[in-house]
């Protein structure tokens, strides 16, 4: 019993690096975007690219004509019961994070939905984001 014991725990990094590196690849893409923003009730729409670079992820966004680069990355959520896509940004020199849960529409391309928020300012409206593939993206 220890032995199988000792033998999961030293598999268990590999399987959530696995996990890790599966939606790294999984959220890469070309996205629709539908949000309502933080603190009202405007609604908005534009386009999201999540790219690769030397295996980072990085994040184009451009809404309502204004584009905007920032990052991404997996992380645990939930005291590691859960893994979360994490985007950070700025817009007009004000940080923005969004904590997103990532799943699948019925072709298997990622579906992110997101919430919207400044990291360490309380908002009672976050605001919301959903990420749909854009298939007609070149």
């Amino acid at each position: 019993m220890k032995r199988t014991i000792a033998i999961l725990l030293t598999l268990f990094p590999f399987f959530c690096s696995a996990e890790d590196n599966f939606l790294h690849m999984m959220v890469q893409g070309k996205y629709i975007l539908v949000g309502k923003a933080l603190d009202s009730n405007v609604t908005y729409h534009g386009k999201v690219e999540i790219t690769d670079n030397k295996g980072k992820l990085v994040v184009f966004r451009k809404i309502n004509g204004r584009s905007t680069k920032g990052t991404a990355t997996i992380e645990p959520a939930l005291n590691g019961d859960a893994k979360v896509l994490r985007i950070r940004f700025k817009e007009s020199e004000i940080k923005f994070e969004q904590t997103c849960m990532v799943g699948s529409d019925p072709d298997n391309y990622a579906r992110i939905s997101c919430y919207l928020y400044q990291p360490k300012v309380r908002t009672m409206q976050p605001g919301l984001e959903v990420l749909f593939n854009d298939h007609t993206a070149n």
